[in-house]
């Protein structure tokens, strides 16, 4: 359950992200469709790729974590843009690709700050003064 909570809340960060980075970026172009296969693709991409990334991170201390964050993101946004049609989902120019992939990376590293406040929030039968244990 709180997999599939994490997913969905994952899905809708990324894709308010995606919506961002297109809007800045006149080389990042985002159609309705390629928003919402891009969004599926990117989420589902970093998801999978996030246990790889972790054990390099844990292995080669906090400097990989920032690096492996970006790395994360970028292989993210490079397989969801190879796997969509480029009149859906099309990045184009250096630039774009490093202030896309900064932007989705920042905002995935705020999303993770609060992610698992928002998932023990909306859980249900939990209500503030209750407590479980001993």
């Amino acid at each position: 359950m709180k997999w599939g909570i994490r997913l969905v809340l994952a899905a809708a960060a990324n894709g308010l992200l995606l919506m961002l980075a297109a809007a800045l970026f006149d080389k990042f172009s985002l159609s309705f469709t390629g928003w919402l296969i891009g969004t599926i693709l990117f989420t589902v991409f970093t998801m999978l790729l996030r246990g790889t990334m972790a054990s390099l991170a844990r292995k080669y201390a906090s400097g990989a974590t920032f690096l492996g964050g970006l790395v994360l993101t970028w292989v993210g946004l490079l397989l969801t843009d190879l796997f969509t049609g480029r009149s859906a989902f099309y990045l184009e120019g250096f630039g774009t690709w490093i202030f896309v992939t900064l932007i989705v990376w920042a905002g995935t590293v705020l999303y993770d700050q609060v992610d698992d406040h928002i998932i023990d929030a909306v859980k249900p039968g939990r209500s503030k003064g209750t407590t479980t244990g001993a």
